[in-house]
C-alpha cells in the first residue's frame, strides 16, 4: 500500500469511520466506501465515483461487476455504474456541438470520457435515517486544468442507498462560455438468465442501431436479448423495467431523453477485458444517457442534472 493511499484511508476513517454501517476498504489500488444499512448494502469507489454493488435485503444483487476487475489506478471498473462524461462512446460518434468542446478530439481517446477513472473526493456521508445512507462525491475541473475539458467545472454525485438507489449526477458550468456534453449513467444490471429476460417500457420507440450501420428503426414490443446488442433508445423521459426469474427492476430518471441498451452477447464477450466468456449470461447493460442528438447546452452558471432510481420487487 502506498503512502498516499494509507494517508487518504487515514483521512477517510477520521472523517467517516464512525458512521453506522460505513466502512472505509482497499480493493489492491483502490478505496471504497462499504454502505450497509437496514435496507440495504452498496459499495462505492471514489475512482470514477462509482457504485460496484447494490442489493436490498433479501434480494439478488442489483447490481452487477465482473469478478476478474484488477482494481487498478487509472483503470475503470467493468460493471457497476461507470459515469460517463463529457462524450459518450466513441468521440466521433457525438454530436459536433459535443466534438467541437475537446480539444483533442481528433485524436485516438478512450471511450466514454475521462471522468470514470479520476479520483473524486468523498465530500460527505449522511445517515439520516437507519434505513438510509447519503454520499455525495465532487470532482472540480479548473480553467484550462484539464486537457481535455479545459472548462471550468464542478461535478457532483449523490447517491442514496435504501429501499431504492437513486443517483444524481450534476455538473455545474462555472465558466464564462456555454459548454456542450453528453454523459450516461452506464449501468450494468445483474440478471439471473439473459434469455429469461424481458425489458419493458420501449415498444414503438425510435432507436440507433449501432451494429447496423446506425440505422434508425423502431422497436415493437418489449425487448428480448438473444444476440449482441448495442441502441441508442430516443424519447426515454419514462420508466423502463427488467424482469427476469427472480425479479423485476424498475429504472425512473430525470435529465435524460435517451438510453442505451448493450449486450455483447458471445462473441465480443471473448474480447472484452476483465470480463468472462459466459458472462453476458449475467448481465445488461441499460444506460440512462445524454447520448446522440440528447445531448446538454449548458448556459454560465447553469447546473445539470441526470437522475436514476432503480427500485426493485419480487
Amino acid at each position: 500500500m502506498s503512502s498516499d493511499i494509507g494517508q487518504q484511508m487515514q483521512q477517510l476513517y477520521s472523517q467517516f469511520g464512525q458512521l453506522d454501517g460505513v466502512v472505509i476498504e482497499l480493493h489492491k489500488e483502490l478505496l471504497a466506501v462499504r454502505i450497509t444499512n437496514k435496507a440495504a448494502t452498496a459499495t462505492v469507489f471514489l475512482q470514477g465515483a462509482q457504485v460496484s454493488h447494490y442489493q436490498t435485503a433479501g434480494k439478488p444483487a442489483v447490481i452487477w461487476c465482473s469478478d476478474t476487475c484488477d482494481y487498478r489506478e487509472g483503470t475503470p471498473l467493468r460493471g457497476g455504474i461507470p459515469v460517463c462524461w463529457p462524450w459518450f462512446g466513441d468521440i466521433h460518434r457525438n454530436a459536433n456541438a459535443v466534438q467541437q468542446q475537446i480539444p483533442a478530439a481528433g485524436e485516438n481517446l478512450t471511450a466514454h470520457g475521462f471522468v470514470r477513472s479520476r479520483l473524486w473526493e468523498l465530500a460527505s456521508v449522511e445517515t439520516p435515517d437507519p434505513h438510509t445512507t447519503r454520499l455525495e462525491l465532487q470532482l472540480s475541473l479548473a480553467d484550462n486544468e484539464e486537457p481535455l475539458w479545459p472548462y471550468a467545472c464542478e461535478l457532483s454525485m449523490v447517491i442514496t442507498v435504501g429501499e431504492s438507489l437513486s443517483l444524481d449526477f450534476s455538473v455545474n458550468n462555472l465558466s464564462s462560455e456555454t459548454v456542450s456534453f453528453a454523459s450516461a449513467l452506464h449501468t450494468y444490471f445483474g440478471v439471473n438468465a439473459i434469455d429469461d429476460t424481458i425489458v419493458g417500457g420501449l415498444d414503438e420507440h425510435t432507436y440507433i442501431d449501432s451494429l447496423d450501420d446506425w440505422q434508425e428503426k423502431q422497436q415493437h414490443g418489449s425487448l428480448v436479448i438473444d444476440q449482441e446488442v448495442d441502441r441508442i433508445y430516443r424519447g426515454t423521459d419514462h420508466a423502463i423495467t427488467i424482469k427476469d426469474a427472480q425479479q423485476r427492476i424498475t429504472l425512473e430518471s430525470e435529465g435524460s431523453n435517451s438510453a442505451i441498451v448493450w449486450n455483447p452477447w458471445i462473441d465480443k464477450s471473448k474480447r472484452l477485458s476483465n470480463f468472462a466468456d459466459d458472462d453476458y449470461l449475467r448481465m445488461l447493460c441499460i444506460e440512462t444517457a445524454n447520448a446522440e442528438q440528447d445531448y446538454i447546452e449548458l448556459a454560465p452558471g447553469s447546473r445539470h442534472h441526470l437522475k436514476l432510481s432503480i427500485s426493485t420487487s419480487i
